[in-house]
């Protein structure tokens, strides 16, 4: 059983640049309270919620409620296409991303990296996590965000709640320090989403989180998010900063996915500064994908599968839905194999 204790709190830090970086060289994250405009963050949540709301994911608010509670009946999961259809709906929003590019936070991740041409990531990611009566296996468990980014090691993720979140309702948990230790082995895991890395702390730094405060991290902070038991939905949002200089994974860079793409759903609009940013950069280093992570993930799933091992379920069910031919396929193949089980499982 890991232990949770308290953030180290750097607010303190914010007028001392030299300290900030100390804080975070040394334990990989800084907890930060108030960077974001409250009313902006409100903003966001509104939209959010009412795109659940139409979903049918709430139940009826009742009055001086702060928040409408999740309707634990309509609970859904990534990647079926009922949460992914709702989940565009809401990421497709202009002030969702606009957000994340807010001169306070850039003004902060200039200093933090030391590099006043910042590339903000488009791939933004828009969190709305169901609760849960119990702690399962739609959490993600211990990961790094490298094996996903890539590119440059001088990548920040910045996470952020829309709602407020604790331990037990969704924020992060993180390991210090565990930044130093570089990339680490993965594993397939058996209570929680499809794989984690192979770690066994002790002891992690958690906490509540308001919204406008900030979690910001390296690629290599080892961090997971807490289980959400609440009764209402995580709401929260992750973007990855970096000097625009540095390595860019090519598909950090343009949203391709279907059906995510920036194309299809915010079309740009004449002299709006976010409409395709990231292009007014014409020298960015990009760099190809490196698939080893992926393939790994996909070998461990198919073999869980084959053996229909603990966890075999949920990361066939990512591999299903986010490979290519043939591991898409074959996993596909292996679900409809597997013992019947409770829903969300």
């Amino acid at each position: 059983m890991t232990e949770l204790r308290s953030f180290f709190d750097s607010t303190p830090l914010l007028d001392s640049p030299a300290a900030l970086l100390s804080r975070l060289r040394a334990e990989g994250y800084l907890y930060l309270r108030g960077v974001l405009p409250v009313a902006d963050v409100a903003a966001v949540r509104r939209h959010v919620l009412a795109v659940a709301d139409q979903a049918g994911w709430l139940l009826p608010a009742d009055a001086g409620e702060p928040a409408p509670q999740a309707d634990p009946h309509a609970a859904v999961w990534d990647p079926a296409p009922a949460y992914r259809s709702v989940h565009r709906r809401m990421w497709a929003h202009r002030e969702v991303h606009a957000l994340m590019h807010h001169p306070r936070l850039l003004a902060l991740l200039t200093t933090l990296t030391g590099h006043a041409d910042l590339l903000v990531h488009p791939r933004k990611v828009l969190r709305a996590v169901h609760p849960r009566p119990v702690p399962g296996p739609a959490e993600t468990g211990w990961h790094q965000d490298w094996p996903e980014i890539q590119g440059s090691e001088q990548t920040l993720t910045v996470w952020t709640p829309l709602a407020p979140a604790g331990p037990g309702t969704g924020a992060l948990a993180i390991l210090p320090a565990s930044h130093r230790d570089g990339i680490l082995p993965l594993r397939l895991a058996s209570t929680a989403i499809g794989w984690e890395a192979n770690v066994h702390p002790q002891h992690a730094h958690s906490g509540a989180v308001a919204p406008g405060d900030v979690l910001i991290f390296t690629a290599h902070t080892v961090h997971r998010g807490t289980p959400n038991t609440g009764r209402h939905l995580r709401l929260s949002l992750d973007v990855r900063y970096q000097p625009a200089s540095a390595p860019i994974y090519e598909t950090c860079l343009e949203l391709r996915d279907e059906p995510y793409g920036w194309d299809a759903q915010w079309p740009a609009r004449e002299g709006d500064p976010l409409a395709y940013y990231w292009k007014r950069h014409t020298h960015l280093n990009v760099i190809p994908y490196d698939p080893r992570f992926d393939l790994w993930r996909e070998r461990t799933a198919l073999a869980a599968g084959e053996r229909q091992g603990p966890g075999a379920r949920r990361a066939l069910q990512i591999t299903a839905a986010y490979s290519s031919p043939p591991a898409a396929t074959r996993a596909a193949a292996l679900l409809r194999g597997l013992p019947a089980t409770r829903t969300g499982s």
